[in-house]
């Protein structure tokens, strides 16, 4: 077996032109086939003080003087973009499709941000993605796609027939979670009989914040609103402080119910006696209307879109360029500055950029009162990730495993789970394992015959980062103790001996988010989601720079669908271009029938 560990590792490939709620784990920058088959992969580790910060050093030298040229060329663009997250991808590709000429600083050796795809030997692994919902028919992703002519190369495999997630549950049940909320009700009633009424009224709280959420308007509220709509929101106002738990106790759900219903916490990386039932309400209904998995991987996705928004004369991206300085006068961005000592400027700023931290960046004391307080959010957690790679003497699908994900967990209440594992207790933990390989027919991920298993949960940042200040011998052996436990999870509930069929393991953390990805804290989602982060006061794009706009997941939403609809929205803000109309979009009825169809189809 090959362990691979990203902080020691080092390559001198060329980078990969080939990603990542859940949402969990690891930015490596380990991008770059190695030249060795499967079998004979080798490491080359080099220590820790000589490793670069942000890359693995992927660019060559030629690639280096290429990007030196083009900057030296002197070429105008109508927008910087700082970063190259799925958000800045979004608006960039739209932005190139309408003739503006783009400019994308990346800090990194490869483009997508947290949906970014890393090899190792023939591998490829999907650093945060596993799916995603909203690229069917009717869906942002999918308007997105055809609005910039991809729809037809950028395809996507719904998930199922049965469900997308599998709850595993203490007692050794199992129920699938399916599309409607008929079907939800029935599945956790024949599991935990004399529930369906209580899982009725809870999924009918649901799909009525889903449908006011869909009727509000995708502007900013006037006080006209306020006063002449509000009846139309009665739900909204009534829920807009409530957390999940809260609503689990308000419909009388037994704790079998509830951890059915929240078993998929990693999804958003909150417990629910924290996590707000909008959000909620916006990951698990969205799921409900059909959860897909790109054909061609998510690795695919990325680069068709990077190379869609290169492909147009004038567009450009710059890797291994890290912005460091924004510089501002009176309320104009004038340029940034990278830490290679180049100086970009443009008409138009985009920060893909963490905004907390590019505030301190431009200088807190230019920023009002009003807006230093939308820039003074929490950071959502993230948590721990194993990337396996299996041997060709194991089929996943003979131990229980399929088109779905699975979400196991050893004790029934979530805040319980949340609690002890915050403090790295993971003697009763819950466990997310993902099989990419089985979720489409296409290569490109492993090795023929060779599949793939990924294991997450959640774990807080700062006792990894006090290990690595500590020593790196300390922090390898904090991972490799939560990872084995982790394993031992999954194979004590599922693969019996499931180490005798692993050829490649990576460990990823929070830490290791910081390091690669310069996410503050390792954060998977930017701002915390709970209830006083998901209200109109939320940070938007907009900032006290007449031309500087921020697009991440903190000033919009977090996830591949979050982050489509923050870019779009972006781009449709600044240009006027309202090619997504939510008031004739199909309602999620008719998306989980459409979905259905598809299914019966299929099958």
């Amino acid at each position: 077996m090959i362990n691979y560990d990203f902080l020691r590792l080092r390559t001198h490939a060329s980078p990969g032109q080939s990603l990542c709620l859940s949402k969990i784990s690891l930015f490596s920058s380990i991008c770059s086939t190695f030249p060795l088959s499967v079998c004979s992969m080798r490491t080359v580790l080099t220590d820790i003080d000589t490793m670069k910060k942000s890359s693995s050093g992927a660019l060559t030298a030629q690639q280096k003087a290429e990007q030196d040229q083009r900057y030296g060329e002197n070429h105008q663009y109508d927008y910087v973009i700082i970063g190259t997250g799925n958000a800045a991808l979004t608006v960039a590709a739209l932005l190139a499709h309408a003739g503006k000429k783009i400019c994308m600083l990346e800090a990194h050796d490869i483009p997508g941000g947290y949906v970014h795809t890393f090899h190792m030997g023939e591998f490829a692994f999907c650093a945060q993605v596993h799916y995603i919902w909203g690229a069917g028919p009717g869906g942002r992703v999918n308007a997105f796609l055809r609005k910039i002519g991809l729809d037809r190369d950028i395809t996507f495999e719904l998930m199922g027939p049965k469900g997308y997630d599998l709850m595993s549950m203490p007692d050794g049940e199992k129920v699938f979670i399916p599309y409607g909320w008929d079907q939800l009700a029935k599945n956790i009633d024949d599991a935990y009989p004399g529930q369906k009424k209580n899982v009725e009224k809870f999924t009918g709280i649901i799909a009525n914040i889903r449908k006011e959420l869909s009727q509000m308007p995708d502007r900013k509220l006037t006080l006209w609103d306020y006063l002449t709509k509000w009846f139309n929101f009665l739900t909204l106002i009534r829920y807009r402080n409530k957390t999940v738990q809260d609503v689990f106790d308000e419909c009388g759900l037994s704790k079998e119910a509830q951890l059915v219903l929240i078993a998929n916490a990693g999804d958003l990386m909150e417990p629910p006696k924290d996590l707000s039932i909008f959000i909620y309400a916006g990951l698990f209904g969205g799921y409900n209307t059909g959860s897909y998995y790109p054909t061609k991987h998510f690795k695919y996705y990325i680069q068709r879109i990077t190379d869609f928004i290169t492909e147009h004369e004038g567009c450009h991206i710059y890797y291994e360029t890290e912005v460091t300085e924004i510089l501002t006068e009176r309320d104009k961005v004038q340029c940034v500055k990278t830490r290679d000592g180049k100086t970009f400027t443009a008409p138009h700023f985009i920060c893909n950029m963490d905004p907390q931290r590019a505030s301190h960046m431009i200088g807190r004391t230019k920023f009002p009162p009003k807006a230093l307080e939308s820039l003074s959010y929490e950071y959502s957690p993230a948590g721990v990730v194993i990337y396996l790679g299996l041997k060709d003497d194991i089929d996943l699908r003979e131990y229980g495993f399929g088109n779905y994900n699975i979400w196991h967990n050893e004790q029934w209440d979530m805040n319980t789970m949340w609690d002890e594992m915050g403090k790295l207790n993971f003697a009763n933990p819950w466990i997310f394992l993902s099989t990419p390989t089985l979720h489409t027919s296409a290569p490109g991920n492993a090795p023929e015959g060779h599949q793939i298993l990924e294991i997450a949960s959640y774990a807080e940042y700062q006792p990894f980062k006090d290990a690595l200040d500590k020593s790196y011998k300390d922090y390898m052996a904090l991972k490799d103790k939560v990872a084995n436990r982790m394993i031992d999870v999954a194979q004590e509930k599922f693969i019996p001996n499931l180490r005798d069929h692993i050829l490649v393991k990576v460990i990823g953390t929070s830490a290791t988010n910081d390091d690669f990805c310069l996410s503050p804290n390792g954060n998977a989602y930017g701002s915390r989601l709970i209830p006083k982060n998901v209200t109109t006061a939320r940070l938007k794009s907009e900032t006290p720079f007449t031309n500087l706009r921020w697009c991440n997941a903190s000033s919009g939403w977090p996830g591949v669908y979050g982050t489509v609809v923050t870019g779009s929205n972006l781009y449709t803000l600044l240009t006027g271009d309202r090619f997504y109309d939510q008031s004739t979009a199909p309602s999620d009825d008719a998306m989980v029938a459409e979905v259905r169809e598809r299914l019966r189809r299929e099958v």
